[in-house]
């Protein structure tokens, strides 16, 4: 039977539908913007979706891994790798003059028998073997594995520049461990609080690399993104670059790649891994996933801490305008992360002097280590103005101290800056074994699980030949100490 509908346009349609009905099918036929597949209903429910075959990820990437990318890597050939370093010829100026059939003075190098420990990085990874069937936007294995290598680098990269093995035994220490323990004031610069907005700490840190004793050159600074910034905006506001090919296009500024100093170019790295404030907040803070962390490790999460001003302190550092009260924040700490953090109560300080903490460890005193956190000037004990200060390792008895003489700052970041000509053999990832997939079984499940690790270290074969530049507060901090 046809007949033609009462009001749709002048359509002519055919079969038993009236003109409601027909308006009903045109409604359910409407896809509509429906995201939740379960709520799909009428046109949506038939609609074909657009899947992105591309994982847009905000993560770290390769290029992100600035110095381990840089470092040589030769091969270390035992878990204990040991070296010797040299640090004098021996003897002093003028010492080897004599006379005609004089007896010559006796005099050897100076050695150091120094010994580097493998450490061991690995990962567990495991894909559902329904999941890795299934038409995925990307191959779950493959992007599995490439978040497992990117966790192992990761670690390394931050271990690198912070790794301190008295605080977490499992870890290597970083560079800035090996060059303090050299115990030269020389290569550890203090900006005390200040930014690093001037080529003067750099300049000063290539004399010190290039002068007697060290005979090095310096070729690059690793630095955090905040203090790169500060270096480009110190630059005249009314310097000028002219485009290439672009006779009348100018722009305004250019960025800091390199420091020339009278013993060398000095090329600026930017690394992501070196910690400024943003990182420095209380672990528990960082993310949910933190706090996760932080509350299944409350088995070390220390007793209590308490602070005790100290009037008079030979050593201070906390200066003018830097007095005032505070407050201080103690985790504990293993290779498993940090607990939750406790509070001590305000307590002031004064120029000149320093404050004593006390930590009580956790009844199970399974922490190696603690990571002491202090708020800012005058200000409250919420965890969001706290900044981490120091890690210290735990003394193993009941109870570990700490003098805040204003050593550390809170919050702050450092430079580093380093010899990495690799014919100086200066500095260098030892690795002991190559990133490598290990396939597991699976035991009781229908998994495809995996383990993927690395083992090395850091070597600094030339420790005097790198200055570490501390205590820098960018002058875009959002969190400022003082």
């Amino acid at each position: 039977m046809e007949f033609q509908t009462g009001n749709t346009s002048g359509m002519t349609t055919a079969g038993a539908m009236g003109a409601d009905d027909f308006e009903e099918l045109q409604k359910s036929l409407t896809a509509g913007y429906e995201s939740d597949v379960a709520g799909m209903q009428g046109g949506s429910a038939i609609r074909i979706q657009s899947l992105d075959l591309n994982l847009q990820a905000t993560v770290q990437d390769n290029q992100h891994f600035a110095l381990f990318n840089q470092l040589p890597k030769p091969p270390a050939t035992a878990v204990l790798d040991e070296w010797t370093e040299q640090s004098n010829i021996g003897g002093f100026f003028g010492g080897t003059f004599n006379a005609q059939d004089g007896a010559a003075m006796e005099t050897n190098g100076q050695y150091t028998r120094m010994v580097g420990k493998v450490k061991y990085l690995s990962t567990y990874r495991k894909i559902p073997i329904v999941l890795e069937r299934q038409n995925n936007q990307v191959d779950a294995v493959t992007i599995e594995t490439t978040n497992g290598t990117k966790q192992l680098l990761t670690d390394i990269e931050v271990t690198l520049f912070e790794g301190d093995d008295t605080v977490t035994p499992l870890a290597f220490p970083g560079i800035r461990k090996q060059i303090e323990s050299l115990g030269s004031d020389d290569h550890v610069i203090d900006l005390a609080g200040g930014a690093l907005n001037a080529i003067d700490p750099i300049a000063k840190a290539a004399e010190v690399i290039f002068g007697y004793g060290n005979f090095g050159r310096a070729t690059d600074i690793y630095l955090p993104p905040s203090v790169q910034t500060d270096l480009n905006m110190d630059l005249d506001p009314a310097f000028r670059i002219i485009l290439n090919g672009q006779a009348n296009a100018t722009v305004r500024g250019t960025a800091v790649t390199g420091v020339q100093t009278s013993y060398g170019e000095i090329k600026t790295r930017n690394d992501v891994f070196i910690r400024d404030e943003k990182l420095k907040k209380p672990f528990e803070l960082r993310s949910p996933m933190h706090l996760q962390v932080a509350v299944a490790n409350n088995a070390f999460q220390p007793a209590s801490i308490a602070a005790t001003p100290v009037a008079v302190d030979v050593n201070s550092k906390w200066a003018t305008n830097q007095d005032g009260n505070y407050y201080y924040g103690v985790t504990g700490i293993t290779q498993n992360g940090e607990s939750q953090i406790v509070l001590s109560g305000q307590a002031a300080v004064v120029v000149g002097g320093s404050m004593s903490l006390l930590i009580t460890a956790s009844a199970s005193r399974l922490e190696t280590g603690y990571v002491i956190y202090r708020g800012r000037r005058n200000g409250t004990n919420a965890l969001t103005d706290l900044r981490e200060m120091a890690r210290i390792p735990a003394s193993g008895g009941a109870t570990t101290t700490y003098v805040d003489e204003n050593a550390d700052i809170p919050g702050s970041t450092c430079s580093f800056v380093l010899n990495m000509s690799e014919s100086d053999h200066a500095i260098a990832w030892r690795q002991y074994l190559p990133m490598m997939k290990i396939p597991m079984a699976a035991v009781n499940s229908p998994i495809i699980p995996w383990l993927q690790m690395i083992c090395g270290y850091l070597r600094i074969s030339k420790r005097n030949q790198h200055v570490v530049i501390k205590n820098i507060v960018p002058s875009g901090a959002v969190w400022k100490p003082f």
